[in-house]
């Protein structure tokens, strides 16, 4: 690992840290800076704010770490160890979410529609499915899985991420098969 990674990576844990101490919106770069060590200045180098920051290690820890090689074959399995991650650190997520859903939302629907757009095409490999149905249903899609990731870490992650991931699982067939019965007609 660099050593440009290996500060993102301590100023992260940092803010992972005080985020199980203390909420998510009371906590400043400074105190970012001084638990890991650097100056602010080294902290803005890196991340241009906090946000910056907190997108940088969902990507990290979520996005890159468990579903940089999905595919229609293992999505259940990325999905249920991506909800494993969260449940790791749940305080983390749970605090996150709590103090800066709106945030957390926005950066969700925004990674959740590429990979449904890219999964439409890799389906449609006859360009079915135009551009502007493309971009409703992996909108609708984004939206749907989002507010129920974040509404499962509102209450505190209740359910075990295999039934999360099952019941979702469950949805895509119906869909599925929704879908090619409509084509069908």
């Amino acid at each position: 690992m660099s050593e440009s990674n290996d500060t993102k990576k301590a100023i992260a844990d940092s803010l992972i840290k005080l985020c199980k101490e203390r909420p998510f919106d009371k906590i400043t770069v400074r105190d970012i800076s001084e638990d890991c060590g650097v100056n602010r200045q080294t902290f803005y180098y890196h991340f241009m704010d906090k946000f910056d920051l907190l997108e940088w290690i969902y990507i990290e820890q979520l996005l890159n770490s468990n579903l940089k090689d999905v595919s229609f074959d293992n999505w259940v399995e990325c999905l249920t160890k991506t909800l494993n991650c969260m449940k790791d650190e749940q305080r983390f997520y749970v605090n996150t979410i709590n103090h800066a859903e709106d945030y957390i939302r926005k950066f969700a629907l925004k990674h959740l529609e590429k990979v449904f757009t890219d999964a439409i095409d890799q389906l449609d490999e006859n360009n079915h499915v135009d551009d502007t149905n493309r971009r409703f249903i992996s909108r609708f899609f984004a939206h749907g899985i989002s507010g129920i990731i974040i509404e499962w870490v509102e209450h505190n992650m209740d359910e075990s991420p295999e039934f999360i991931a099952g019941c979702m699982q469950t949805l895509l067939i119906s869909c599925e098969k929704a879908a090619y019965n409509h084509v069908k007609l």
